[in-house]
């Protein structure tokens, strides 16, 4: 089977993310390629070949059938990190002990594992940005127990290739270009969370449920300028969530989570979590998982053989 047209050429991480991708395809799958060699065709994808196991397709389509949040893209692209995310813990939401085993280690004093629930929306009044179409989700939201038997919610971000976190809608580049309103590098949120456009525009919740939660050291935000307009603005409105969840299950420990491939560097070359942390009164609440290192860890606590969807997994996505 031929592995494909090239689409990016090196050695960089998404080069070689792509190379073991269309190796993947071509050797194991067997599937044929769409228009680049890490992207199936049209048969293999409504096939669900983008999937290492029956439950993770079975997730993703039911998904999308609910109407947001699973796009073409994560049945075609093998470089979606949807895909992995749903390849990943898909299987785990099944098996809460196996779950709870894997995770352990990047959460210690977990106990147990409750649920997994993929591509999660939170209920309408935690943000108000919910609009059928965007807002605020996460990939996965974990509903666990420490060792105590004390309730514990991790909202996860999951990333492949990605090289970046998302940021602040009103700063996105080219806004000014455009016309449309974009936010001053000055703004005066530390005094006036209604200078924050999502606030005054849109009445987005964001600040209100950050300071409900207390997440913020008292010098987190200076004078003028606001420190969500780039990239932690996703961290923050993640962390944000996960204590929203938490309070909606009665309290207990909130902590926000990003699974990666350590090897992504470009995603954590502006050590954009550690800038995060500082910011926090609880810096440990938020947590790095290395995909690579919890893909080990599956393969080690799986009982006898690991489990023909582990062992696929590494294949696909470790040791790049």
């Amino acid at each position: 089977m031929e592995q494909g047209k090239v689409y990016t050429r090196g050695h960089s991480y998404r080069a070689r993310a792509e190379a073991r991708q269309r190796e993947y395809r071509a050797s194991v799958l067997r599937a044929g390629a769409g228009r680049y060699g890490h992207l199936l065709d049209e048969s293999a994808a409504e096939d669900g070949r983008n999937f290492v196991s029956d439950v993770a397709h079975q997730a993703a389509l039911e998904r999308r059938a609910a109407g947001t949040g699973v796009a073409a893209r994560t049945f075609e692209n093998m470089l979606s990190s949807q895909a992995m995310c749903f390849n990943v813990f898909a299987p785990l939401a099944n098996e809460p002990e196996l779950a709870a085993s894997a995770l352990r280690p990047f959460f210690p004093g977990m106990g147990t594992i409750e649920s997994i629930q993929i591509e999660h929306s939170p209920a309408g009044d935690v943000f108000g940005d919910q609009s059928g179409r965007g807002g605020v989700d996460c990939d996965v939201l974990i509903a666990a127990r420490d060792a105590e038997g004390a309730p514990w919610t991790i909202v996860m971000e999951t990333k492949f290739v990605e090289p970046e976190f998302s940021i602040c809608g009103f700063r996105k580049p080219g806004r000014a270009k455009r016309g449309k309103v974009t936010c001053p590098d000055d703004v005066r949120v530390r005094g006036d969370r209604s200078a924050c456009l999502y606030a005054s525009r849109k009445n987005y919740r964001y600040w209100t449920r950050s300071d409900e939660f207390d997440l913020l050291r008292d010098d987190a935000v200076p004078e003028a300028g606001c420190p969500f307009a780039g990239p932690l603005w996703q961290l923050w409105v993640n962390l944000t969530l996960a204590h929203a969840e938490a309070n909606a299950r009665g309290g207990g420990r909130a902590s926000f989570a990003v699974c990666a491939p350590e090897q992504n560097r470009k995603l954590f070359g502006g050590a954009e979590l550690e800038r995060f942390r500082r910011l926090l009164r609880d810096a440990d609440s938020v947590v790095f998982v290395d995909l690579d290192q919890l893909l080990a860890r599956l393969a080690e606590v799986a009982n006898a053989a690991a489990p023909e969807w582990v062992a696929a997994l590494r294949r696909r996505y470790a040791g790049i």
